[in-house]
């Protein structure tokens, strides 16, 4: 049998020594780049990863108006260098800036929430020969407090992981637990049980647990997928949709996959009465009307009858033909 893995929660919160590969490997040495506006708690655990992944000639932060001491924490380590990005507007023009400043043939462009793994820079110089500017597949690691509604109309389950009681509540609750089917939903159970001896049961609202959901291997193993949603205020949500839309207008060649793209980011700023449909395709015509074509004002969608897999192959030659037009 191969022995088990450590958890990625256990490489993240477990304190580390620093590993500095470049004083080691100085002749493979390449600067990283990483622009900051504000990090989350595993920063030095990701800083950790980096150095001793990476032989970091030179670790250069971008600092564009961090709102906390994402800089005070990276100082300790070596080599680092900050730039005032404070005044800049866009994520795109920090990193522009930042490899102005890099020095050597190759460099590292990271995210401040990345945890690289053992041997990422080896397998990654591994593809120096066949690209130029090349990137590899990520994994999502999760780590959300999510605290549940409990209101009363809502929810009076607590579906508990941490409790306290009386043990005399439970001299005759416990004669009728049989080795059987008592699995995971002894919150209800119990409870029920104990108020039919007379007692009382209920459930305290001005303290709370943590419990953990994770992958956890074993006899009876079980995955877990979390399906998330980001929450962001309408200011963000235009400022990323606007962004998002115009820079690829500016910066790209016209195509159908991006036309989708822009599509989603423009419907989102009308509905945000943001701007206007003519509003868009004005400023389209004005920065780069190639794009004209490909700027729609609604998609026509199939009929819902249409099985799925049809529907969109439906729906792209629809797209294809008015691309034609």
């Amino acid at each position: 049998m191969e022995p088990k893995k450590p958890s990625i929660f256990r490489k993240y919160f477990t304190p580390e020594t620093l590993v500095d590969r470049y004083l080691a490997d100085p002749s493979q040495g390449v600067d990283v780049i990483i622009p900051v506006m504000h990090t989350n708690e595993l920063w030095v655990s990701n800083l950790h990863s980096i150095y001793r992944e990476i032989p970091v000639r030179r670790l250069l932060l971008g600092d564009g108006g961090c709102i906390d001491d994402t800089i005070e924490r990276a100082r300790p380590f070596p080599r680092v260098e900050v730039f005032n990005h404070r005044e800049f507007k866009s994520l795109g023009f920090s990193i522009r800036k930042l490899i102005e400043e890099v020095k050597t043939d190759w460099f590292v462009y990271l995210h401040s929430d990345v945890w690289l793994p053992p041997q990422w820079f080896e397998t990654m110089c591994k593809n120096k020969d066949k690209y130029d500017w090349f990137e590899c597949r990520q994994h999502l690691t999760i780590l959300l407090d999510y605290p549940l509604d409990y209101s009363p109309a809502n929810m009076k389950r607590p579906f508990s992981g941490s409790q306290m009681g009386r043990r005399t509540a439970f001299d005759k609750v416990l004669p009728q637990v049989d080795d059987d089917y008592l699995y995971r939903n002894e919150d209800v159970i119990f409870a029920d049980l104990v108020e039919r001896q007379g007692f009382k049961y209920g459930r305290v609202d001005e303290t709370y647990h943590c419990h953990q959901h994770m992958t956890k291997p074993g006899p009876f193993e079980r995955k877990v997928f979390v399906d998330y949603k980001i929450e962001a205020t309408r200011a963000e949500e235009v400022r990323a949709s606007m962004m998002a839309a115009k820079s690829i207008v500016k910066y790209m060649k016209p195509g159908l996959d991006q036309s989708l793209q822009i599509w989603g980011h423009q419907s989102k700023l009308i509905e945000l009465g943001e701007m206007t449909y003519d509003d868009f395709r004005k400023w389209v015509a004005e920065t780069n009307p190639a794009w004209l074509p490909y700027i729609y004002k609604r998609f026509p969608l199939p009929p819902l009858r249409v099985p799925p897999r049809k529907r969109v192959y439906n729906l792209a030659k629809k797209v294809y033909r008015a691309l034609l037009t």
